[in-house]
């Protein structure tokens, strides 16, 4: 629920921006959306985070569940259908599964460290 901490898990994002109607969000790297605007919202035992305002639009759904005592954190990455057909998504679907899987993994380590009050 707290983009500010972007950066401490997704590494090429150097700066998150409360902005009255989101959060600004700017990579110190090459990516394709260099600069996007991210409305969060939660729902029962969903995160969701609405990205616009970048060459792509996206939502990214963070689904929160319990087994064996543990958190578990399954992220889904959805396009809208009417999505510039300019883009070559089929292209960019392995490039940015591997990223947010990368991206995944930090969250993981990093919200274990904060439970063992490491952070």
């Amino acid at each position: 629920m707290k983009p500010q901490n972007m950066p401490q898990w997704v590494p090429e994002i150097s700066i998150v921006d409360e902005q009255p109607d989101g959060f600004r969000i700017q990579r110190n790297e090459a990516a394709l959306n260099q600069t996007e605007l991210i409305r969060v919202t939660a729902e029962n035992n969903q995160i969701t985070y609405m990205s616009t305002e970048g060459r792509l639009e996206y939502r990214l759904v963070f689904t929160l569940t319990n087994e064996n005592n543990q958190t578990v954190i399954q992220e889904d990455f959805y396009i809208p259908d009417d999505t510039d057909r300019h883009l070559p998504v089929r292209l960019l679907a392995p490039i940015a599964k591997h990223a947010f899987h990368t991206n995944l993994i930090n969250l993981g380590s990093l919200v274990e460290s904060m439970a063992s009050g490491k952070e």
